[in-house]
């Protein structure tokens, strides 16, 4: 099982607070961090690594749990506000280019994942052929005849700005994530280290026969023909 120093996230500004936590002996340690200070500590450190041991779970769940509401729900702008506050009470926060580390793991920590993003962007794509046409008496009209597959897909190809800030950043171990495939076809989201693998099986998987002589879209083409 990876423990809380095997968490090889790059966050060497962090080594010097972290170290205690990581080494202490039985001991009482007067420099030892406790409370508030040791979970923002160890939460950022968690947070930017692709790695989450269970020694991760009470800082994650601290983190996690702060929700600031407003009369319309959730004020998201404001749990960014207060998320920020909490991982700024660890003592290495203050070090040479944590204050953007903080605010990109405030903005980014649970919504930049492959999983979060291929939830909250699925859609459906359209795999479809026109067969022939159909008489219809009421109008008079040739009316296409379509046969339609429905493709689960995810439409957002791009990341958000602070998706980039929080996952591609030198700090951060295995957190970088990349679009496979194509959104009219069935694309989604994986880690970048399983890009490859992913990109290829998506390319056997949707060439030559599987494509030959069918149209894909977002849209259905039934619907655009209006019936």
């Amino acid at each position: 099982m990876h423990t809380l120093p095997a968490l090889r996230a790059g966050t060497l500004a962090l080594a010097c607070v972290l170290a205690p936590l990581a080494h202490a002996s039985g001991t009482a340690d007067a420099d030892l961090l406790t409370g508030i200070p040791r979970l923002a500590c160890e939460a950022t450190l968690c947070l930017s690594s692709s790695l989450r041991p269970g020694e991760c779970s009470p800082s994650l769940d601290h983190y996690f749990g702060i929700l600031k509401y407003n009369r319309h729900g959730l004020d998201w702008d404001a749990t960014v506000a207060a998320r920020r506050a909490f991982l700024a009470q660890c003592p290495a926060a203050a070090e040479p280019g944590m204050a953007d580390r903080v605010d990109a793991i405030s903005h980014g920590a649970g919504k930049c994942d492959a999983d979060y993003l291929n939830r909250s962007y699925a859609d459906t794509a359209y795999k479809w052929r026109q067969r022939g046409y159909r008489y219809d008496a009421s109008t008079g009209n040739r009316e296409p005849v379509y046969e339609v597959q429905p493709l689960p897909t995810v439409t957002l190809t791009q990341l958000p700005a602070w998706c980039v800030a929080y996952n591609d950043h030198a700090w951060t171990y295995e957190l970088s994530i990349r679009y496979v495939g194509r959104p009219t076809m069935g694309g989604r989201w994986v880690k970048a280290v399983d890009y490859d693998a992913a990109q290829a099986k998506w390319d056997a998987d949707h060439n030559g026969q599987w494509a030959s002589g069918w149209n894909f879209s977002l849209s259905d083409p039934r619907h655009r023909a209006g019936f």
